[in-house]
């Protein structure tokens, strides 16, 4: 941190990742816009250069493409410097600078859920119009703390005045929007604008601001309370800064860049603040106990490539645990009556990637063991691993993950394999498989270390996966941060020669009996088809192992179709491990026996609340959807 004393403590383990490649129509470079997140999308408005606009755009962090929605009824007209919160899928700005020495106190609302605008009214005098105020979401209060505004009628005489009101505004549903302006117990933080607020649980917290000069006080809100009161903090503060960012991460605040205090020469603050700069610092609070963490320096120059340049009057936005930032005024250029503005896109990733869900089985065959697993969004790519799975002793029958006892023929509709009793699994080593980007792979083998040809040398040796063996897998997420922890194991066998493959081209629709499935024969079949067998997952019972999912056939037959009661769907294991949805597994049989099964996830309504979500992140399109009621997610090729 600037300016900051010897902390012995280790600094946290977070990274920097610039995004270099985004698709779609970019916006322009600014500063003094603001940002929100809904899931993985982040919606940008307001904020300029050359000139204040009314634009939003949208940046899906998921496929880093770029959109501007097609707006409709009463948008707002450009500000920057405003307040902007989410609830839900109803967004709202307050406030803001529309042109130089003229402040705002319309509030907007923007229903992103079908891109429209309205000019919301609330009962009671509104607060006056400002800038640089902080304009926060706790529970169900939109609340408004500080900024400046301008005591003069006339725009072009501009006389600054610094505020520290709290304006509330309940926006339950249901309930008329009328502005409160509460009295609160305590000690008012002092006037400031430029601050940074967050929300934490049911309380406010404002951190630095601007007021003639740079501040680096930490106050905190309780709405319950409806009391203020500094926060004593411990550990090395950080510079006064002002035009920051914050964000809230679990329970941590992440504050990045602004401007800074240029110090003495002696390293210490000036007694009057006569020059200041911009700085790509962070400065982290640990809320909980209210300790300043130590945090990586980063080259505080123009031009790199570990972190974003200085700056200040940026955006940030966090979509699970990762902060993004875009655009700012950046500190070190300057052009004649104009500021130029950073035109980079970066996220700050705070840790390591938890353990994906086990890995699940796709497909089997002779020489191949097709797998899935779970995305994890902090995931820039997978560690697959894989373990030979040998057991000693009396052989048994396998059996189905919850315990149901199976033929024991190669190929089971199940495909997984765990101990029997009368068996002792002999312990092997983990191989890497590979690193994958994706979450989903065919594993066709693996590589092995093996003693070299001379003393002391080591090579890799690539083992082909073979027919009628098992084998354990588990796989791990990496970021920047490092690998997170690995998934539970899971094991499958590949097929024997002369089974059928799996069925393939698997339809599922709505019926009035329940769900119709249909599918294709395997494209080998290796002899004749004599029947079909089709699988649900169930619902888990008290005694069945954790992270296992029982199998139950509902159909028998030769026919490629079938229908699954609504009786029989009762008892199916809705899986959420991603989208809602029902588990399906479908094999085929000749004279030899059953083959491997082909597993489907039959994708499930979402709650009201999850649809209105999921709209907003329907990119408009030309394409029609589906008039199919089913829904379906493919798991094979």
């Amino acid at each position: 941190m600037d300016g900051a004393v010897e902390d012995s403590r280790p600094p946290l383990n977070f990274k920097w990742k610039k995004i270099s490649t985004t698709t779609g129509p970019a916006p322009k470079p600014r500063h003094g816009h603001k940002a929100v997140a809904i899931k993985e999308l982040i919606i940008i408005f307001g904020g300029g250069n050359d000139g204040i606009v009314d634009e939003l755009h949208v940046l899906n962090t998921a496929t880093n493409q770029w959109f501007a929605p097609q707006v409709r009824g009463e948008k707002p007209s450009g500000c920057a410097a405003f307040g902007f919160i989410c609830d839900g899928v109803r967004l709202l700005i307050f406030g803001g600078m529309v042109e130089f020495g003229r402040y705002s106190n319309d509030l907007y609302e923007l229903l992103a859920s079908r891109w429209e605008w309205r000019h919301l009214t609330p009962l009671n005098e509104p607060p006056c119009p400002r800038l640089g105020h902080s304009f926060n979401l706790v529970g169900q209060k939109a609340i408004i703390f500080g900024g400046l505004a301008n005591e003069s009628n006339d725009p072009k005489l501009n006389i600054p005045k610094y505020l520290n009101d709290v304006f509330m505004l309940e926006i339950r549903e249901g309930t008329s929007l009328q502005w409160q302006c509460p009295v609160f117990e305590g000690t008012t933080p002092s006037p400031r604008e430029s601050h940074a607020a967050i929300t934490f649980g049911n309380r406010l917290v404002i951190y630095g601001g601007m007021n003639g000069h740079r501040l680096s006080d930490v106050w905190l809100l309780d709405v319950d309370k409806m009391s203020w009161s500094p926060v004593a903090t411990q550990g090395s503060v950080p510079l006064p800064r002002s035009l920051h960012s914050a964000v809230v991460i679990k329970s941590r605040m992440y504050s990045f860049g602004g401007w800074i205090p240029v110090l003495a020469e002696d390293g210490s603050l000036p007694v009057h603040e006569t020059e200041w700069r911009c700085t790509n610092s962070i400065a982290c609070l640990n809320l909980d106990t209210c300790t300043w963490d130590q945090c990586p320096p980063y080259p505080d120059q123009e031009e790199q490539e570990e972190a974003p340049c200085p700056r200040a009057g940026h955006t940030a936005a966090v979509v699970g645990t990762r902060m993004y930032i875009w655009s700012g005024r950046e500190g070190y250029k300057k052009v004649w009556n104009n500021q130029v503005c950073c035109n980079d896109l970066w996220y700050l990733e705070t840790e390591i990637p938890p353990a994906p869900t086990r890995v699940q089985l796709v497909r089997a065959g002779t020489n191949s063991l097709e797998l899935l697993w779970t995305t994890i969004s902090s995931a820039d790519c997978y560690l697959l691993q894989i373990q030979q799975y040998n057991f000693v002793g009396l052989p048994q029958k396998p059996k189905l993950e919850g315990g149901a006892s199976i033929k024991a023929e190669a190929g089971d509709p199940n495909g997984s394999i765990l101990p029997t009793t009368g068996q002792k699994e002999v312990v092997m080593q983990w191989h890497d498989v590979d690193i994958v980007r994706g979450t989903q792979y065919t594993v066709t083998g693996y590589q092995i270390t093996v003693e070299g040809d001379k003393p002391g040398e080591q090579k890799l040796v690539r083992v082909e996966l073979q027919p009628g063996k098992a084998y354990k897998f588990r796989v791990c997420a990496i970021n920047s941060c490092g690998s997170g922890p690995f998934s539970e194991m899971a094991a499958f066998k590949t097929c024997m020669p002369g089974f059928p493959g799996a069925p393939s081209a698997i339809r599922i629709s709505k019926s009035t009996e329940g769900a119709h499935l249909s599918w294709e024969p395997p494209a080998n079949s290796a002899g004749t088809i004599t029947e079909y067998s089709v699988y649900l997952g169930l619902k888990p019972q008290p005694s069945a192992q954790p992270g296992t999912m029982a199998f139950a056939r509902v159909y028998c037959g030769p026919g490629s179709s079938c229908i699954v009661s609504h009786s029989q769907l009762a008892s199916a294991h809705v899986d959420t491990t991603s989208k809602p949805a029902i588990i399906f597994r479908i094999a085929a049989k000749n004279d030899k026996g059953y083959g491997p099964a082909t597993q489907v996830r039959w994708l499930q309504d979402p709650k009201p609340a999850d649809k209105a979500a999921a709209a907003v992140a329907k990119r408009p399109s030309a394409t029609p959807p589906p008039d199919d009621g089913a829904k379906r997610q493919k798991t094979g090729p």
